[in-house]
């Protein structure tokens, strides 16, 4: 799925692009002495830069206005027209790749109470990092790591529609935008920007001490298929489909599936709700 020219669909001068003064203002103290911010107005992918291109000091956050090869899980890209949406990714570095089990649970969990505390009720995760709204796509995320002189880094990609251009042919899947979420009132992308790094950024430098525990209540707020009908698609084995009822996840954030009489516990596949 390839991106379109960000022509097609809105000229600058109607939007609000990222500005790091305004958004380093709206972080706070303790995230703003360590971060390094770049803003781009184009990169190929945000992740992609952040993983292979950036080599400074930790932990970085990366924004650009627009991507031309965006991408999500299972190779799947992710659409966003120039300065429609939030194209975020964030870079940290641990020296444990067990205490990253579970991370991606925590990230999206503390993406949806960010965007929660906005305002934004009825949303929703579609496990293990999709959060909808009304079974439409709202935000996806994305996260990627490696191994460098035994240290792991991670990135963290976060896309989320804000104002998108209803004319788009190419999302193969339904999705809804803030701007139509919240209607008459308005959301600054500035704003949304630095709560978003300095809310992800507490959970990166907080979870080797505290893991995925504080975050599994919330999980069960957002969850959307607990208690209900799901097919699975394995991860790697394109004909294999699993038919199941979900029944939450466990402490590692794995999703579990009530197959028969077995709970089986999957930690790759892509979740379709039968509602």
């Amino acid at each position: 799925m390839q991106n379109q020219l960000t022509t097609n669909y809105q000229s600058k001068s109607s939007l609000e692009l990222f500005d790091k003064s305004i958004i380093l203002t709206n972080i706070s103290n303790q995230i703003r002495t360590i971060l390094n911010l770049e803003i781009h107005s184009s990169l190929d992918s945000s992740n992609q830069y952040a993983l292979t291109k950036y080599h400074g000091s930790l932990p970085f956050a990366c924004l650009t206005e627009y991507q031309t090869a965006g991408r999500g899980r299972q190779g799947k890209s992710w659409i966003s027209p120039y300065g429609s949406g939030i194209c975020l990714s964030l870079k940290y570095r641990y020296q444990n790749l067990k205490l990253l089990t579970g991370l991606n649970i925590a990230l999206v969990i503390t993406v949806a109470n960010s965007l929660y505390s906005l305002g934004i009720s009825d949303i929703g995760i579609k496990w293990p990092n999709d959060i909808l709204w009304h079974q439409h796509k709202l935000a996806g995320l994305l996260l990627e790591s490696y191994c460098q002189a035994n240290n792991y880094e991670i990135v963290y990609g976060i896309g989320i529609n804000v104002k998108m251009p209803h004319s788009i042919k190419t999302i193969d899947q339904p999705w809804v935008d803030l701007s139509t979420i919240l209607g008459n009132k308005t959301i600054s992308r500035n704003k949304l920007a630095a709560i978003l790094i300095d809310q992800c950024l507490q959970t990166l430098l907080n979870y080797p001490h505290q893991g995925l525990a504080p975050y599994q209540a919330d999980w069960y707020k957002y969850d959307l298929s607990y208690g209900k009908p799901v097919s699975l698609k394995i991860a790697n084995k394109s004909a294999t489909y699993i038919s199941g009822i979900a029944q939450g996840i466990n402490q590692q954030g794995a999703l579990l599936v009530k197959i028969g009489k077995n709970v089986i516990t999957y930690t790759d596949a892509e979740v379709s709700l039968r509602l």
